[in-house]
């Protein structure tokens, strides 16, 4: 009985997950938007990390697209969105030491 409860109390913690929110996108479409902004530059590229140590978070727990598209667009003046967006995780996990970015390429845009 006793070899059971171990059993089941492991299978339930290694089944264990959570949900948080990463972000909000206020346009976002799968295919070429029809919409011709002005661009103001081509090829940016922002990103938001994170990082532990021993599995303890230093800083922002987690990153997120906001912070990555700000990033982005901080050094394209009067940029406003980026156009033709491209996200990607990159992660560096080990024992002692993980790191993990929130990396958005695209092309900076004026909307207005």
């Amino acid at each position: 009985m006793k070899r059971t409860f171990l059993v089941l109390l492991a299978l339930g913690a290694l089944s264990l997950g959570c949900t948080h929110r990463v972000g909000d996108l206020s346009v976002v479409t799968p295919n070429a938007s029809p919409l011709k902004f002005p661009v103001v530059a081509e090829r940016v590229e922002g990103r938001d990390c994170t990082e532990s140590i021993l599995f303890i978070p230093i800083g922002n727990a987690n990153p997120t697209p906001d912070a990555a598209i700000d990033d982005a667009l901080k050094d394209s003046d009067g940029a406003d969105a980026l156009m033709d967006a491209m996200f990607y995780h990159d992660h560096v996990t080990t024992i002692l030491y993980n790191k993990h970015c929130l990396r958005v390429v695209g092309t900076a845009v004026r909307t207005k």
